[in-house]
């Protein structure tokens, strides 16, 4: 099965009005992916300026929660100030 995703979200700060973080997928072509497992429902990365962190989502949720679900890995990087 071939998928397509693009999403772009970017959330501002409130004072300022200058981006917090901009989040971005890439076009995703392949099989069906496998099902994760033991998820965490929050993450804390080393240099401590971002957490990931996910929540219940009261909808079709195709039978995924938070702690099992298809988001294998995030990838994300962080820019020099």
């Amino acid at each position: 099965m071939t998928k397509w995703i693009h999403l772009i979200e970017m959330l501002l700060d409130g004072i300022n009005h200058l981006p917090l973080y901009v989040m971005e997928t890439r076009d995703l072509v392949g099989p069906d992916s496998y099902y994760g497992t033991k998820g965490l429902r929050r993450v804390n990365t080393n240099d401590s300026y971002v957490t990931f962190q996910f929540t219940f989502a009261a909808m079709n949720n195709n039978g995924t929660n938070v702690e099992d679900g298809q988001i294998p890995e995030i990838i994300y990087y962080t820019e020099a100030e």
